[in-house]
């Protein structure tokens, strides 16, 4: 299980030639394909959600805060689902690079 004080924000890798990345809708999900990096990624719809709610800058997420979220959009969805999802995009999204997890700091730490 993920510490609770982790928290997830945009990498500098995706927002470089962002104007450049081309996304497109497929079956399976989204296609991204950045011609600066030579890469192209399939992400699900939901780890296209993360990283949507992700790639505003400055913007820190955690991991139940991403739940609260998509629960938001999916009344229905379970609770454990949704979690186990949300582990498998994060996990998605870092090895790619396009985020990055770091702890949290408490005003305690300060």
């Amino acid at each position: 299980m993920v510490p609770a004080d982790i928290r997830y924000s945009a990498s500098e890798t995706l927002f470089e030639g962002l104007a450049d990345v081309l996304w497109k809708d497929v079956d399976e999900g989204w296609v991204r394909y950045d011609p600066q990096a030579g890469a192209t990624l399939l992400l699900a719809p939901l780890t296209r959600f993360v990283l949507d709610r992700l790639s505003v800058p400055g913007r820190v997420l955690s991991e139940d805060e991403l739940i609260r979220a998509i629960r938001q959009e999916e009344p229905d969805a379970a609770l454990e689902d949704c979690r186990q999802l949300v582990a498998a995009a994060l996990g998605a999204l870092i090895g790619a690079r396009l985020i990055q997890a770091a702890p949290s700091h408490s005003l305690e730490d300060s």
